[in-house]
């Protein structure tokens, strides 16, 4: 019997956390799985030098781990770890008590005594706002240092632990850390950081193995080219407006096989499509950019050449053509691939190898007969299964490796490798558009937050092509700048948390910054942004307290609070500024206005804010106060408005507010005129009447406000949402009486 090929092939891959607008990374997942997955993966193999495998590395993944070797990259875990214990605000005690458990309970938390105690003390489920206020104060400052490290300890890998002695003493220690044991685990942690790429490199220089790339940001290449091939697979799919740019699918690849060129010295001859997402379409762009192989999963060739034995046709590599242009392709085994991402972590090692040799002998028996080296794709990501394996994997790792490297029947290989040696002998000619999930693109596509995501992107890209095309003497710094916003917000990531299908604790995080890319477009345009692009995609629950109005009012427009009756029946949005906000996190929500009156009579809107008990406190010069006013129901198209006054107006300054209007597809907001209806005082009050805003009984009317100082917002309420209501008629006060 000949022998089996083996082929592992790891996926590396993070999201691009930057911030763009602080430039400073919110989330630190690069950073743990850096000294986790990314280092463990490739430092094992010096014990198994006969094992070869594959890798690929994400561009957005190569690029933050550069950034972080280098000492220019921050993340805000990491800031309010190095922040001395006994310093820590209240605002950043709240951070960490919510942030600072994202781990693996069972393998990364619970195994260690005193950071399994500090996760019962504070509750497993993260604890809500009221519960948060009063944890704060319970934990004292030993137990914030001690769990500062442990989240930080906690990441560390096997083979990190291994190396550095010092991490071992500190695990067995436990409790009681010093800061400046805390600043030791910080400095482990960049020194692994840094070994990361070269550690890489210096595996493929030597032959072991087989680096490659996948498009720059990880877009999802068939939907950039046309997000209508959607239907394909999922023809019962209710899609967003057509997205339509293969040019785009272009620059994401070649700029990732100019970076890996310039990081590894040569061009990698295969590519990992993102999330294995294929369709016809992308063989002409690949092959044009010299890509000689790609791999997705078993389903896409089942899909591609129905009717045929999984057995038969799975275990070999293919050529698959489009026109004139063709290239390799390989095709993971679904069942192996799966058990070692979902299933083996819960068997012991030696079990578990068990069943993956029995599952290797069965293929091999089953392909006795044919005369060339079958090959097994084992295809996975490389970096989160471990979170769930004892001891990060090592003990399954470690016999798995001992095991393929000592049976003669089997051998291990890189692709390149076995595509050189065995060239494809079967032709595909219409390869089937899909993913390796379901082979289909439902993760990203089809559901209502996917495709108002999809829409977003459409219409932040279509303006920034149109904004270039008419206006003459933009910088080159400007327009690249704003396309690597639009490139950054085609990745796959964002549109795997939206829908339903999948659910993080980052998800807000995530949505954040969707949205803030496709803002930075028009900021760096300095366009006015589209209203819908602050408000969430993904739903949240916002810390307010919100009513309707129940009854007409005519409030007198003076800026001092009459009396108590004067709004009553308004209204009512009550600000509440939570410690553990992203706004918080990032310097913002700094409390200008406390709460927020609304209500109406049949020709008028009123509005009233209530500053802050904390307005002596904070800075209120220069702040522009915008309300803005829009349809429930937001598209690009509707109308909008915006009303603008200053937060406090000087003594020989008009008491007036300006109103403007954007009209369907114009970018500008152009000016209508002044209101004197406005007077600021201890609170502010101003009224406009519904029909300088267009708006007609029975209509739906949402409203935001916004506070800028020097272009800039600075805050904003409601901060995940906007307040609506419905323009009344002479039944309103009838109606709600009656409710």
């Amino acid at each position: 019997m000949s022998t089996l090929n083996i082929t592992f092939y790891w996926h590396m891959h993070q999201p691009s956390y930057k911030d763009p607008i602080t430039e400073r990374y919110i989330l630190p997942w690069v950073r743990m799985n850096g000294i986790k997955g990314y280092f463990d993966m490739v430092s094992i193999l010096e014990d198994f030098p006969n094992i070869r495998q594959t890798f690929n590395l994400v561009p957005s993944l190569l690029v933050q781990l550069k950034e972080y070797a280098e000492g220019k990259a921050s993340d805000i875990f990491l800031d309010y770890t190095l922040k001395p214990a006994g310093e820590l605000s209240p605002n950043e005690k709240g951070f960490i008590l919510t942030k600072f458990f994202m781990a693996n309970r069972d393998t990364m938390i619970r195994p260690y005594e005193r950071y399994w105690g500090l996760l019962r003390k504070r509750g497993l489920p993260p604890p809500k706002d009221d519960e948060l206020n009063y944890l704060i104060n319970i934990f004292s400052t030993q137990e914030y240092l001690d769990l500062q490290v442990w989240f930080n300890l906690t990441w560390f890998g096997y083979r990190a632990i291994k190396k550095k002695e010092g991490l071992k003493e500190l695990i067995k220690k436990g409790k009681l850390f010093t800061e400046e044991e805390k600043r030791y685990v910080i400095s482990m942690q960049m020194e692994i950081i840094k070994e990361i790429i070269p550690l890489y490199k210096w595996f493929e220089e030597k032959g072991q193995i087989e680096l490659t790339t996948s498009p720059f940001y990880h877009p999802i290449l068939p939907l950039l080219c046309d997000s209508d091939c959607a239907k394909r697979s999922m023809p019962e799919a209710i899609l967003p407006e057509r997205f339509h740019h293969s040019e785009d699918a272009d620059v994401q690849i070649n700029r990732a096989i100019e970076l890996h060129k310039e990081i590894f010295g040569k061009k990698p001859a295969g590519l990992w499509p993102s999330e294995g997402s294929v369709s016809p379409e992308l063989i002409p762009i690949l092959k044009r950019y010299g890509i000689k192989w790609i791999a997705t999963d078993e389903e896409i060739l089942m899909n591609s050449l129905p009717g045929s034995s999984r057995e038969k046709i799975l275990y070999q590599p293919y050529t698959v053509r489009k026109g004139e242009s063709e290239i390799n392709i390989i095709f993971r085994d679904k069942r192996i691939s799966d058990l070692i991402g979902f299933t083996y972590w819960k068997k012991s090692p030696e079990e578990a190898l068990t069943d993956f040799i029995n599952r290797l002998n069965g293929i091999h028996k089953g392909l006795s007969s044919i005369k060339k080296v079958p090959l097994v794709s084992i295809i996975l990501d490389g970096e989160n299964p471990w979170e769930n394996y004892p001891k990060g994997g090592e003990l399954f790792l470690t016999l798995l490796y001992q095991r393929l490297s000592e049976d003669k029947q089997y051998k291990t290989v890189t692709i390149s490798e076995h595509i050189e040696t065995f060239p494809p002998e079967r032709v595909i000619e219409n390869l089937y558009s899909g993913s390796w999930i379901d082979h289909n693109f439902k993760i990203w596509i089809g559901d209502d937050e996917d495709n108002k995501g999809w829409n977003y992107l459409k219409w932040a890209r279509d303006f920034l092509s149109e904004y270039i095309k008419k206006n003459k003497g933009i910088s080159e710094d400007k327009i690249r700048s704003a396309w690597k916003n639009i490139y950054i917000a085609e990745g796959s990531d964002w549109f795997w948390w939206y829908g339903n299908e999948f659910s993080s604790e980052n998800d807000v995080d995530f949505d954040y910054l969707f949205r803030s890319h496709l803002k930075e477009v028009y900021n760096i345009m300095n366009v006015d942004l589209p209203i819908y692009l602050n408000i969430p995609i993904i739903a949240s629950e916002e810390a307010h307290t919100y009513s309707k109005p129940t009854g007409f009012i005519s409030p007198q427009i003076d800026g001092i609070n009459t009396n108590y009756f004067e709004w009553l029946g308004a209204g009512y949005y009550e600000v509440k500024i939570v410690g553990t906000s992203m706004y918080d996190g990032r310097g913002k929500g700094r409390g200008y206005i406390s709460s927020i009156y609304y209500g109406f009579d049949l020709k008028n809107i009123f509005i009233r804010l209530d500053p802050s008990e904390r307005r002596e406190e904070i800075d209120i010069k220069g702040v522009e106060v915008i309300f803005h006013i829009l349809n429930k129901n937001l598209n690009k198209n509707k109308k909008e408005y915006k009303i603008v006054f200053s937060y406090l107006f000087r003594e020989d300054e008009k008491r007036v507010f300006i109103l403007y209007k954007r009209d369907d597809n114009s970018t500008e907001y152009r000016k209508i005129k002044e209101f004197n209806t406005i007077e600021i005082n201890n609170i502010i009050e101003f009224s406009i009447p519904f029909n300088e805003l267009e708006l007609k009984k029975g209509e739906e009317m949402s409203f935001g406000i916004e506070l800028k100082r020097g272009g800039q917002e600075i805050d904003r309420y409601p901060r995940h949402d906007y307040i609506s209501f419905t323009v009344p008629d002479e039944e309103f006060e009838g109606t709600m009486w009656g409710v």
